[in-house]
């Protein structure tokens, strides 16, 4: 008798190994036609062929029965400049990655809940003063004045999960959806340095909270997210005075206690007129003739952020309902070694550290 197969789960679990219906198919001495018409539901799956497709991919059976909806990837991906020189391949790795952990936070959570103080905040309400928000964010969110100390930190004190996965691209920093249901969901790509990632979870924090529909100007949204970052991180009011002189040796003081790029400085400068387009243009010269367009000085890094709000559920699943990591694996459909590799030990391919 064959089971009840959820055919999405059989496609989106064959990308997230980076596998190709041809490969897959010859894996398993089938002709890619049989394969594609069972990844569109034509064709039914005989179990002993489920099985085999299981083993193959290295996921238990069950995960190929769950009912869960997929969402497409956020619009950062779909907005992002270098999205045109992500292969296929990546794409579909990257979005199959980011529904599973989607899928897994889903079934952590039907045992209780976690509040969100992330709201939407329309951009029309606000006439446009996007910055505006970015404060009122930072003020109903009670943060301090001055840097923030760990971004990563703000957003899940706030009912925001993050996820710190390998993208196996540096071509994308970071992406974000909300599903319905679930908290607001962040995945920032582990290669990246710890000054981009604030500026990217900022710029993700934006989407999120002022882009609920995509307009026809996606330029526009983009600088929009790029403005409420700079202010969400670097607020003008306390940082304008810092930004009188500005060169590379003062960015390169500056950076340790703001956090941010020096480019992402000098664009901040730049916005709040405190540097013509000429200045502007010297210091991105400079910093290309210096070789930190690619990579700023690493001694000027900050401490790596790191998520935490995950853990804290498993633990709680460990702790009050006594499960052990075979029983979470199998109840968010991997097994108990992967499991173990992408929550637990610290050198995974796809993580939440």
């Amino acid at each position: 008798m064959n089971r009840a197969i959820n055919p999405d789960m059989i496609s989106m679990a064959r990308e997230s190994r980076m596998l190709t219906q041809t490969e897959l198919a010859r894996r398993l001495s089938l002709p890619q036609g049989q394969l594609s018409k069972i990844e569109s539901g034509v064709l039914p799956v005989p179990d002993d062929l489920l099985s085999r497709i299981a083993q193959s991919l290295e996921y238990p059976e069950g995960l190929f029965s769950l009912s869960d909806k997929t969402y497409g990837l956020g619009p950062s991906v779909f907005f992002h400049r270098k999205r045109q020189s992500l292969s296929p391949r990546q794409l579909k790795y990257i979005h199959a990655q980011v529904n599973f952990h989607c899928i897994r936070v889903a079934k952590l959570l039907e045992h209780g809940t976690i509040e969100t103080r992330i709201q939407h905040l329309d951009v029309e309400e606000y006439e446009g003063d996007v910055e505006e928000i970015a404060r009122a964010v930072r003020a109903s969110w009670l943060l301090a004045p001055g840097p923030i100390h760990s971004v990563i930190k703000a957003i899940e004190s706030n009912g925001g999960i993050v996820v710190r996965m390998n993208f196996d691209t540096h071509l994308l920093d970071a992406t974000s959806l909300w599903p319905p249901g679930l908290p607001p969901m962040f995945f920032v790509n582990e290669q990246a340095p710890t000054d981009r990632l604030r500026f990217t979870l900022s710029h993700e924090l934006a989407h999120i909270i002022m882009h609920r529909l995509m307009r026809p100007d996606i330029k526009a949204m983009e600088t929009e997210a790029d403005r409420f970052a700079a202010e969400f991180l670097m607020p003008a009011k306390e940082i304008k005075a810092s930004l009188t002189v500005v060169s590379l040796p003062k960015l390169a003081a500056l950076k340790p206690y703001w956090k941010t790029s020096m480019g992402a400085m000098i664009e901040h400068a730049y916005r709040l007129k405190k540097i013509s387009a000429r200045k502007r243009q010297l210091l991105w010269t400079q910093m290309s003739c210096a070789g930190y367009r690619t990579k700023e000085p690493i001694e000027l890094d900050s401490t790596i952020e790191t998520p935490t709000l995950l853990q804290q559920i498993i633990t709680a699943y460990r702790q009050q309902l006594q499960y052990s990591y075979g029983e979470l694996g199998k109840a968010v459909g991997l097994y108990e070694r992967e499991f173990r590799a992408l929550y637990i030990d610290p050198k995974p391919k796809l993580s939440v550290i």
